[in-house]
This record gives C-alpha cells, structure tokens and sequence, in this order.
C-alpha cells in the first residue's frame, strides 16, 4: 500500500507542472491562458469533451436537441448536425467529479474540473499496474513496470492538466480486464473464476463506456484464449492426455477449456448488458475496421481518406533522430515510446526465455507431490512463503542461471505467460505499425517484461554475480543508461549523475570488504547494482515526462479564441464556420456557432470540397463550394452519384457548375452532361439553394504549414487515385534589412541542407531582390552537382510587398525552371519571406490569408488579430448572388 501511494504521488507530481507553462514567460503565459487565468486546452478533442460534459451538466444530456428520442449535435457537420454515437463515459465521469467537487470544496466550473480530470484519473492506472506487475515479479519490478506505464510518453503526454480526453481511462480498465481474464483461468477454485471473469468483464464493459478501442482488447484476449488452449494440448500442461481414449474427449475435459468457456459465456452476458447483442457479434468485424483505419488504399466513398493526414495515424519510425535518441523515452519513435533501448531488450530477453522455458516443459512431467515435512533448514519462512504465494513463481533458478533443477510445477503457470505476452507482443506489434496511436498498446506487455527482468536480475545479482570486474562494468553500464536521458534536461546532470553512480560502485567493490561469514550476507556491491539496473530502466520515461510537462503549449492563444468570441457575439446564430478541420471544436465552444467539419467528422467528401475551395484560383468555385456544404451539406454529390455512377464524374460536374448562376448550371447540367431535366433541376437545388446560411471562412497562420495536406485532398485525381502536396515554406525568423544591405531567412534546414531566402536592398526606390540559395548547414558553401547549382526549391516568381504596397509581382530572371514563388512582406525594414509551391500562388487561400483579400469582393475581411483573419463570404457579390 504505501509502495503504491508513493507512486501515485511521484507520477501526479509529474504531472502538476503542465498546468504553469513553465515553457513561457509571463507574458506567453497570459497568451495562452483564457479570462479566468486558466490555460487552454492542449488540443482540440478536448473541446469537444468539455462542451459535452456542460451541456450534460447544463441540461441533463448531451448534445442540443432530442430528436425521436436520441441526441443530437447541431454544432457539428452543417447543415443537419449529427446524432451523437460517442462513449459518454467521460462526461458521466466528470460531471459527476463537477457535482462532488462544488459540494465539498468550493465553486468550480466545468471547465477547472475538466482540466484536472485527465491528469487525476490516469495516474490512478498505477493501481492495477502495480497489482498486475507485482503478480508476476518482485516489489522492485513492480515499481519499475508501474512506473514505465504511467509515464509512457504517448500516454503521457496524452493524460496531463489541460489534456482532457479519453486517454485517461486507457491503461486503468485494459489491465484490469487482461489481469481478470487471465487470474480467472489461473485459479483452481470455481468460485474465484466466476469472480474473476466477472470481474474482468465488468472492466471491459467499462471501458466499452469510454473508449472506442476496447474491442481490440476483446479480440487480443479471444485470440490468446485460443492460442492457450492450442498450447495446453501440444505442452500436455495438464498431463492427463493418456487418460482419455481421444483428443476429443480430452478437450472436453479439459481445465483450461472449461475457464476459457465461462469466461466466453460470462463475456458474452456481460457486454450484452453493456453493448446489447448486436454489439458483443460485431466485435471482430470492427477490430479489423479499427486497424485499418489509417490504410492508404481505403478510398471512403470513391474520396481520399482524410485520416491519412492524421499525424497519429501515421507508422511511427523504430526511433527518433540523434545519436543519443535509442536511450531516451518519447514520442518520436517506437522504441522510444515503450521507454527506450533499455527496457526493450530487457521485455525481449524475458519474452525469448519464457518461450524457451515453455518449449523445454513441451515432454516434461510434473514433479511428483511430497508430503512429508521437510528438514528445519529447508522450511521457508512465513514471509518468504507469503511473497511467494503473491507472485508468478519463475525466477532465474528455473533458468538453469540458478541451478539445474528446474521447478517444473510451474509448468502451467510458464505456458500461460509465455502465451499470453508472445500473443501480446505480436498482436500490438501489428498494430503499431498501422499507426503511432497504438504505440500505448505495446506499452503494456513490454512494461510488465521489463518488471520481469529486473525481478531475475534481483535474483542473479544477488545469489549468482561474485566477478568484481563485471559487476564494476555493469554498474558503469547502467550509470550510463542514467545519465543520458539525465543530459538532455541539463548536460551537468548527466554527467554528474554517470560520476557519481561509478564512483559509488566503484567504492562498493574495491573499497568495502566484507568479513561477514553469514552465508546469506549480501554484499553492498549487489545491492548497488540493483539500484543502477533499476534506474537504468525508470530514468528516461521518468525524465521525459518531465520534459513534456515543462513544455506544454496549449492548442490555442487569445488570437484565436478573441476572433471566434467576435463571431459570437456579432455574427447572426445561423452562422456557420469553415475551415479546415483541425480546430473545429475549438469554433463550436469559442464561437458557439455550427462548423463545417471537426476533428469527428473528417470525411474524405467533406476533406476533398474544403481543400479543393481554398486550393483554387476561382474564388465563384469556393464560394460556391461553400454555399453546397454549409447550406445542403453532402446531398448534391450523394445525388450525382446515384445519377452518374462515378464520383470523378460528380466532382467534375459540381467543379464546372459551382461557380455558374442556377439557371446557367441548370442548362449545362443538361446539354453538356446529359442529364434530364427532372435530374438537373433537383441537382441545382443542392449546389444553388433557396436560403442560403452566411458563412465566415477562418485562414490562420497554422494553416499554411498543413497545406500539404490540404491542397492533396484539393488537388485529388480520381482516375488514378493519387495527388500532389503544395506546401509553403514558412521562415524561423524574420530579418531587419536597411537599404544598402543584405540578409538570409532560414526557410528550411534538412538533413545537412539549408534553403535561406537572400534578401539584398538597394539605396534607391523598388531596388529590393530576393532569391532563394541552398547551402550546406555546416560550413554556408553553395550545394552543387556536377558542378550545377543545386535547389530543390529553386524560386520562378517573386512577389515582394513593402509597406502595403506591391512593389514586385514578377519572374525571376534565370529561374524559369523553378517550382516555387517567393512572396515577401516587409514592414518598416523587417522583412518576412514565405515560399510556396507555384500552384499556391494564385490559391484562394493565398489570396485571402497573404494578400489579405485585396482585388475581390466575394470574400469580405471582416476581423482581424494576430495569425488570425476571418472572412465573411458574400453570396450577393457571386454571379447567383448578383
């Protein structure tokens, strides 16, 4: 217990610092805090959680309406909304948190309370942690196993204040359930497996409540329970085979058949009470789904997938960049993501043993049972045989690292783990490589081995390890494996902790001698090493939870959240918000209007409209675009489909009538593409409606980065199921350059290579040129091959404005091969360069958001703050409007 409480304390301790933004100064910090002094939210689902969790509190559901008795959102996906098919367990959880909290300690919002929820309940994962763990190995791999968990980097950095979603509850109720499922099959009494499989499919059912990726633990668990019962036939686990006349009648008498069967039929009554019949059937159908979510060769409905552009969506690489990275725990990478190098090879090493332990018991038999009292030396001790009873009884000795006895009644409890952690392993293996989301889900099995580990490396240190020399190299070893995850928070530590950790073995074995002649007498030296191998394996996912929790930058500032509060409080309630879809819920609690998608509602259709809107040098299309989406949503393509069988052939058709007056669109419908009159005329009553909803348009600086992802759902070919990126190139910094001088903007710098934009003043009038160079990092000298100047983002065009007014709009001379066009802005001497793909120049977004919507009336600037500009489309300025 008092293990537990003080790992409880350690990791909510880590945890705290996210809420100071120790990242900023005062004055960052008052950017990104809201009125109330409170920090935003780190990321945008969260807003979603939070406006659900108030409206539950505000009005006893979710949602804005009851509609046929289910509820719907209406600030999601214009025009209709959506009835609301989430995992409400978060909302349950924190609402009821709201109601305990302002009842015993004062006057809090929801809000306060959602922001502490994540980090509160996540650290209570390291309650089934430890248990789970400390099953299965001794207090010091308890720790370490609890303590790789909790401090995972992607949960980590998932479950901190201000990080309000439903990651929180991931690690609690998925080791709950596998430690369940897996006691119920290990206990001998009947009563205690019916406790433990309810036990466990009440877990499961709980997290069915909060988190959509619970079936995947169903069906790991369904696969292993096959697998075990495969395993337990080919390693005669309960060694009665030759009693039974056939395989068939073994099986049916089987022990590990009979616990896998309960647990079937207790599963199945359990989460039907949760998820209903139909629910607990689908679940292999949707694991698939689950996995394969992120695959680039899905086409949803003849579109891209939009998930593709999720970052967590993405295979992870094996590790970050750097030399040092292998040692540190972060997101960066699969390895690192599990903790680092350490704890991988230690997981593996114990995963290859178990494997080879269970394949050596294949023709073994159990050691027969003696009854007789032992001799006085050979009783265990009461406390011995209580740890003992606590803990999965493989320790090193079965190994042979121990002795050559090998303690074959454990021969069940051998195959068991082995099965379960290599079915673990390979299961979440698969998993991860369709995405760095699932990384967390690796975590597990490899956090429990790293327990494992040290609990043999406890015993070999302790009874087997008597050479000095390599005991002094061992420690020296781990001390390393301390001190660089130490260095990257601050060099000196690093290096004084190495010091400090060889010093102290170093003491430990040539300078403490002990005279001791008890036989049982452990040596300092080894308990020394214990530490160092323990903290060999806790320091990285404990020093980079520091750092995530150092750096914490909230997922909006007071730019945003002032722009969309002037939409709120100016703009009329029909208005809908477009943009692309990052911060859409962020708009529907700041601006409390209706958006055009969201983080939830991505879909490839709506991906594909809204990229296409603000890649297009046809400012009618966009608009018209718009007016499709935000007043009739998806029906026109969902009616030409039907119509034309092809959804090229739709895309094509909206693209060419989109920007045409009703009637216009109404005769080309029919004399360029066949269709009916009846056709054409309920066609144009989607993409030219009656009532028409006002739209405000939301460019902000964070988009230009994204517009890789943005133009190639826009720029998406449907014959061959492929696009380009058209991306912009934003500088580090900007650059002061007074006339008659010269300066270099960083616009890119990758793997030895940097691409500066030169900026050279002249002393006269609109004498200002800039071109774009590649050198090499290191040493500032141009990159040539085969003695030509080398550019990968060699410049065509320049666009150059200076103090409001376009001095320049014209080709480089010498740079007609060029793909990219310079657009420079400047302001009182301080020069800001950005490059962009040469399809960007004449974009609609470059129009609005770089040129400022200058030279057009169809889309009206109508506020303004910093990184921020909001259009408000004006439908009476299009050719339907006019």
């Amino acid at each position: 217990m008092i293990i537990v409480l003080i790992l409880l304390a350690v990791v909510f301790a880590l945890k705290v610092p996210a809420a100071d933004l120790h990242y900023f100064d005062d004055e960052g910090k008052a950017l990104y805090t809201d009125s109330s002094g409170l920090p935003y939210f780190s990321e945008m689902d969260s807003y979603y959680n939070y406006r659900l969790t108030n409206d539950y509190v505000d009005h006893g559901y979710v949602g804005d309406k009851i509609i046929n008795g289910s509820e719907w959102d209406m600030h999601r996906y214009a025009p209709t909304g959506n009835e609301i098919d989430y995992e409400l367990g978060i909302v349950y959880l924190t609402s009821w948190l709201h109601g305990v909290v302002n009842t015993f300690f004062g006057d809090y919002s929801v809000k306060e309370v959602a922001f502490w929820t994540g980090a509160i309940i996540s650290t209570l994962c390291v309650i089934p942690a430890f248990i789970f763990s400390r099953r299965i190995t001794n207090d010091y791999g308890a720790i370490v196993a609890t303590l790789i968990i909790a401090l995972a980097p992607n949960y980590f950095a998932h479950t901190f204040p201000g990080f309000f979603d439903t990651d929180m509850f991931y690690y609690i109720f998925s080791l709950l359930f596998i430690f369940f499922f897996v006691e119920s099959i290990r206990s001998d009494n009947w009563i205690w497996k019916v406790v433990f499989a309810a036990l466990s499919i009440i877990s499961i059912g709980l997290f069915s409540i909060q988190w959509t990726g619970w079936i995947f633990y169903v069906a790991m668990m369904g696969l292993f329970a096959v697998i075990y019962l495969i395993a337990t036939f080919i390693f005669n686990v309960d060694e009665d085979k030759e009693l039974y006349d056939s395989k068939g009648q073994w099986l049916i008498h089987n022990k590990e058949l009979q616990s896998i069967v309960l647990m079937g039929i207790v599963g199945f009554a359990g989460l039907a009470i949760f998820k209903g019949v139909g629910g607990v059937l689908g679940i292999f159908s949707r694991v698939f789904s689950l996995l394969s979510l992120q695959s680039a060769s899905v086409v949803v409905g003849g579109f891209p997938n939009v998930l593709i552009s999720v970052a967590e969506m993405q295979a992870p690489n094996m590790l970050g960049s750097g030399m040092t990275s292998m040692f540190l725990a972060n997101t960066e990478g699969f390895i690192n993501g599990i903790g680092g190098i350490a704890v991988f090879f230690a997981a593996l090493a114990v995963l290859v043993i178990l494997v080879i332990r269970a394949w050596k018991f294949r023709n073994s038999s159990q050691r027969p049972v003696v009854n007789e009292k032992p001799q006085k030396g050979q009783r265990l001790s009461a406390a011995k045989k209580l740890d003992d009873s606590r803990k999965f009884k493989l320790a090193l000795t079965d190994l042979k690292f121990g002795g050559d006895d090998p303690i074959l009644s454990n021969k069940r409890l051998t195959v068991l783990y082995a099965t379960l952690f290599v079915v673990w392993v390979v299961v979440t293996a698969l998993a991860v490589n369709q995405g760095s989301r699932f990384i967390t889900t690796i975590v597990l099995p490899f956090a429990l081995l790293a327990g494992v580990f040290v609990g043999y490396a406890y015993d070999y240190i302790k009874f087997r390890l008597n050479n000095d020399k390599l005991l002094a190299v061992s420690t020296a070893f781990c001390g390393f494996l301390v001190g660089v995850p130490l260095a990257t928070i601050n060099k000196t530590y690093g290096i004084l902790a190495f010091a400090t950790i060889a010093a102290i073995g170093l003491v430990s074995i040539y300078a403490l001698k002990s005279n001791s002649a008890d036989k049982n007498y452990v040596p300092v030296k080894k308990y020394v090493l214990i530490c160092v191998v323990i903290l060999a394996l806790i320091t990285p996912v404990v020093c980079g939870a520091y750092q995530t929790s150092e750096n914490v930058v909230p997922g909006t500032n007071d730019y945003m959240w002032n722009a969309l509060e002037w939409v709120n409080e100016t703009q009329p309630k029909d208005t809908v918000l477009t943009s692309w879809w990052d911060f859409g819920y962020l708009f529907e609690v700041a601006a409390d209007r209706q958006v055009t998608f969201d983080g939830g509602s991505q879909s490839g259709e709506r991906a594909f409209w809204l990229g296409q809107a603000m890649t297009t040098g046809d400012l009618e299309l966009s608009a018209g675009i718009f007016r499709m989406l935000d007043s009739t949503g998806t029906l026109a393509d969902e009616y030409l489909v039907n119509v034309t069988g092809s959804t090229g052939k739709t895309t094509k058709i909206l693209i060419d009538i989109l920007p045409m007056t009703k009637e216009n669109a109404q005769k080309t419908l029919i004399s360029k593409y066949d269709l009916t009159s009846a056709e054409a005329k309920q066609t144009v009553k989607y993409t030219h409606p009656s009532k028409i909803r006002p739209v405000i348009f939301v460019a902000s600086s964070d988009m230009l980065q994204k517009a890789g992802w943005w133009s190639y759902f826009g720029a998406w070919n449907f014959k061959n199921q492929s696009s380009e990126n058209y991306n912009y190139y934003v500088p580090y910094d900007s650059a002061k350059v007074t006339a008659g001088h010269s300066a270099k903007v960083r616009l890119l710098e990758d793997q030895g290579m940097t691409v500066n934009a030169v900026i050279e003043r002249g002393n006269g009038n609109n004498t200002t040129n800039v071109h774009v160079e590649s050198v090499y990092t290191d040493t500032g000298k141009p990159i040539e091959v085969n003695g030509s100047e080398y550019n990968p983002l060699k410049a065509s065009k320049l666009i150059l404005i200076e103090n409001g007014y376009v001095m320049k709009n014209e080709s480089i001379k010498g740079a007609s091969d060029g793909n990219y066009t310079l657009f420079v802005m400047a302001q009182n001497n301080e020069y800001t360069p950005i490059l962009m793909s040469n399809e960007l120049t004449d974009s609609m977004f470059t129009k609005l958001y770089l040129l400022g919507g200058s030279g057009q009336k169809i889309f009206e600037p109508v506020h303004t703050e910093s990184g921020e500009r909001l259009f408000k489309e004006n439908s009476n300025k299009t050719k339907e409007g006019s």
